[in-house]
């Protein structure tokens, strides 16, 4: 192949929703990773710090399912943050088979402390939208997850 001569592809990636979505997660990650370095904490530790902050006390499975992580990472991530006073753990009142984590004070405070990371990290990657643009991305994006979970429960019932 010369210099010049390329193969022109006809771009269909470029208008693919899963490609584009998957695309800006992978460098939010990346760039939250960054942000977040200068932080005593790693994008998996923030990550169940989130979701055990918004979900309250939950199960190992639940957390995985709530952080999109493979539950090995997650008991890792959960047993490091119990080591480190962030989170608790205990069986489940319900089924003392499973086991339950949850934030601690300390948790709670380190959450707190990352939470504007977080914010500024969300702010800029939305920079130029307004509000109302937000608001419909967020229902849009809700929207794409129902679906998902539709076709799967779907796919389920067929087998």
């Amino acid at each position: 192949m010369t210099g010049k001569r390329r193969r022109r592809g006809n771009k269909w990636l470029e208008d693919y929703v899963p490609y584009q979505i998957y695309r800006i997660t992978n460098r939010l990650n990346q760039r939250l990773r960054t942000r977040l370095h200068r932080q005593p904490i790693s994008v998996s530790r923030w990550r169940v710090l989130g979701v055990l902050r918004a979900g309250g006390t939950l199960t190992i499975n639940e957390i995985a399912e709530m952080a999109v992580m493979e539950q090995p990472t997650v008991s890792r991530t959960v047993d490091r943050l119990v080591r480190d006073g962030l989170v608790s753990r205990q069986a489940a009142k319900r089924d003392s088979r499973y086991v339950e984590a949850s934030l601690t004070d300390a948790g709670k405070k380190a959450f707190k402390a990352i939470y504007p990371i977080a914010v500024e990290h969300q702010t800029k990657a939305l920079r130029g939208f307004s509000d109302s643009e937000v608001t419909l991305l967020s229902e849009f994006l809700h929207r794409i997850h129902e679906n998902i979970y539709a076709e799967s429960d779907d796919a389920e019932g067929s087998v």
